[in-house]
């Protein structure tokens, strides 16, 4: 009988080993969670804050979802979680793959998405989850109004980031003041002058601006500021006339686009 040289047979065995290992055991590093195997199909969005004669009357904070579905490891999951400074969601996933956060604080955020798997706690730490990271810009705008009224009240503006490390981008400014009719399609009523103020920390006006409010009629001023990461005061100031005036304010606290891009569908 013919036997094969020593190291020809070791050679066939670390051969075999090899391709073993990959059907049995499998490489860890190519069966953990990836990025792309976490679906969102947006990245931004607006918290809508409305106010009716200077109270708060309804908030709408934004929700964003983030699908684990095509997520795949060596052993089943166990939880899905996304978390960030202000936000910490977490789902059974043998439940679920969908985690919806909501966001109550406007900014950058920086989230971890996070796949835990393991069919036991031993099993389970540090290094049987995958950690990937997703920035999410979370915009506000403000919605303001005021009824037949000749002392307007300020609207306070608390522009300061308060999440992430990056201030706002710019502030806009967008106010119109009406004067109603006295007499519905008659008129009957007169003209108002007012002013409009933005108002920095200083209780300086940075910007401001004159208007005439014929009746029947209304009179705007649209503007922006770069200086966000402070508190301003808009103020309308009556300052002539004898009709009462609407206020209705919308301002908008926008960012730079950093955000992650929304998933491929």
């Amino acid at each position: 009988m013919r036997f094969l040289p020593l190291a020809t047979v070791l050679v066939a065995i670390i051969m075999l080993s090899s391709m073993l290992a990959g059907c049995l055991g499998g490489d860890l590093e190519n069966e953990m969670v990836y990025p792309d195997d976490v679906w969102y199909a947006s990245t931004n969005a607006t918290i809508v804050e409305v106010w009716e004669d200077g109270e708060v009357v309804e908030t709408t904070y934004p929700v964003l979802t983030f699908d684990f579905n095509e997520s795949t490891a060596p052993l089943p999951f166990v939880t899905y979680i996304v978390r960030g400074m202000h936000v910490e969601e977490t789902v059974d996933a043998s439940q679920t793959t969908v985690v919806e956060v909501e966001f109550r604080h406007h900014g950058l955020h920086t989230l971890e998405l996070i796949a835990d798997y393991g069919d036991t706690p031993d099993e389970r730490g540090d290094e049987s989850r995958h950690l990937n990271e997703v920035v999410v810009r979370i915009e506000k705008r403000i919605e303001w109004r005021e009824s037949s009224t000749n002392e307007p009240l300020p609207m306070t503006l608390d522009t300061r980031h308060e999440v992430g490390e990056h201030p706002a981008s710019v502030l806009v400014l967008d106010s119109t003041v009406a004067n109603p009719a006295l007499i519905t399609n008659i008129g009957g009523g007169q003209e108002v002058e007012v002013s409009w103020q933005l108002i920095d920390n200083t209780q300086e006006a940075c910007q401001s601006q004159p208007g005439t409010v014929q009746d029947g009629d209304t009179a705007s001023w649209n503007t922006v500021h770069f200086n966000t990461d402070e508190v301003h005061e808009l103020r309308v100031v009556y300052e002539e006339g004898q009709d009462t005036i609407d206020v209705e304010h919308v301002v908008s606290l926008e960012y730079e686009h950093l955000e992650s891009e929304p998933s491929s569908v």
